[in-house]
């Protein structure tokens, strides 16, 4: 779970992220509370190798059945935009499984440096930043729950039905007898339910912790802004008020070291974040350029009947979704960063003695203009530009099939 922060305001962010952790747990890719019971820890092991087990006997049957049919480009269109799905939630579960000690950790430190900064700053100044923030959270958490709860019965209830299965894939084994047609069966729902719930936690935690950060930039520059001297007057008489006695140092310089110490805290922590998504958000990538073109062909080009559309429609919306949220965050974070030597010039500096503020004032306005940026692998930076580039490469590689199928008939 996550830690409890001491702040009223982050305890909200801290329910939302206990949610996602909950759901990861149950679909196998988190771990149960380490003073559990012993047969409940193996019990929960047994759960998790399951459910890797059908994911990836799922990823291959449905890779058999694309490379079977190669020569039928409906239907291995059809398999295949669902196969890159499946190979997105296995790679991310995966980095989940190798990394989830360093994903505690990031969590913690990010819920932490909030709650420092928040106590440091004015209520006044910040509330309705982390009020917008939250919103904005919650937005992608039950908005991303409610796209899942519709993919997932789109893809078993609006598709047509193939000897008796929803989903088309190759199995070593007869599907239309008992009891193998009852496994093959099995096999989807589970596949496809659970694949669907935990790339929906991955998606909201990962969403969640780059929004945190995100939120602290934008409260970091209102602090530079109010590193003057009537934020100190307003200190001193909420001290005063208090009948709290004020600390001598509490001055323009010694709020303006702090904030720059918050920055240096930020800036390790969207480091942490880097070095731990950038891959999968990489792996992402690719395959949702794979996705809009496959979904995209089966929905215009193929589907002529209204549950293929439907179904398409669906997935297509899914995987345009989740990769605009990812690019639109990474987006926000880059600008909050960048307008932060702006905040350092408001902050009333020029009201200042000169010689006591020289050294840290002009060190630090040139080390904020190093731009912060959330990565895709050593390639991409995330952004609404790389957004459309992705989205040029999809219908680019529509066109082309689009031109195969026509040329073939």
């Amino acid at each position: 779970m996550a830690p409890k922060p001491t702040h009223s305001w982050l305890q909200l962010f801290r329910n939302l992220l206990n949610l996602e952790i909950t759901c990861l747990t149950y679909c196998g890719l988190w771990c149960i509370h380490p003073k559990t019971a012993s047969i409940l820890q193996c019990g929960y092991f047994i759960w998790k190798i399951s459910i890797f087990a059908i994911l990836y006997v799922f990823a291959i049957t449905l890779f058999a059945y694309v490379c079977s049919n190669i020569d039928n480009m409906s239907a291995a269109t059809d398999s295949g935009c669902i196969c890159a799905g499946m190979a997105v939630v296995i790679f991310k579960a995966m980095i989940y499984q190798f990394n989830r000690e360093f994903i505690k950790r990031l969590i913690i430190e990010v819920l932490k440096c909030a709650d420092d900064l928040v106590e440091f700053s004015n209520v006044d100044h910040v509330r309705d930043i982390v009020k917008r923030h939250y919103l904005f959270n919650r937005t992608i958490v039950y908005g991303f729950n409610l796209l899942g709860s519709g993919l997932v019965i789109a893809l078993l209830l609006f598709s047509p039905m193939e000897d008796g299965l929803p989903i088309r894939a190759k199995y070593p084994f007869n599907t239309t007898i008992p009891p193998w047609h009852a496994i093959a069966l099995t096999i989807e729902v589970v596949a496809v339910s659970g694949g669907v719930l935990a790339i929906l936690s991955v998606e909201s935690i990962t969403l969640l912790i780059s929004n945190l950060i995100t939120m602290q930039f934008d409260v970091l520059n209102v602090n530079f802004e109010n590193c003057g001297r009537q934020a100190v007057n307003d200190t001193n008489r909420v001290y005063k008020e208090r009948s709290i006695e004020r600390e001598p140092s509490y001055t323009f310089l010694s709020r303006y070291k702090t904030c720059l110490r918050f920055h240096q805290r930020l800036m390790s922590m969207a480091s942490d974040y880097n070095k731990i998504y950038s891959l999968s958000v990489l792996f992402q990538m690719c395959s949702s350029t794979s996705i809009i073109c496959l979904t995209g062909f089966q929905a215009v080009v193929v589907g002529g009947q209204n549950s293929d559309i439907i179904k398409f429609g669906v997935y297509l919306s899914a995987a345009i979704s989740q990769l605009f949220y990812i690019c639109w965050v990474g987006n926000e974070l880059t600008y909050s960063c960048s307008v932060l030597d702006r905040s350092q010039w408001l902050s009333n500096w020029h009201q200042e003695n000169f010689r006591d503020i020289v050294q840290v004032f002009t060190s630090s306005t040139m080390f904020v203009r190093h731009s912060i940026y959330l990565k895709a692998g050593p390639f991409y930076v995330l952004s609404l530009q790389t957004f459309m580039a992705i989205i040029r490469t999809s219908y680019s590689a529509f066109a082309l099939l689009n031109t195969m199928q026509t040329t073939d008939s």
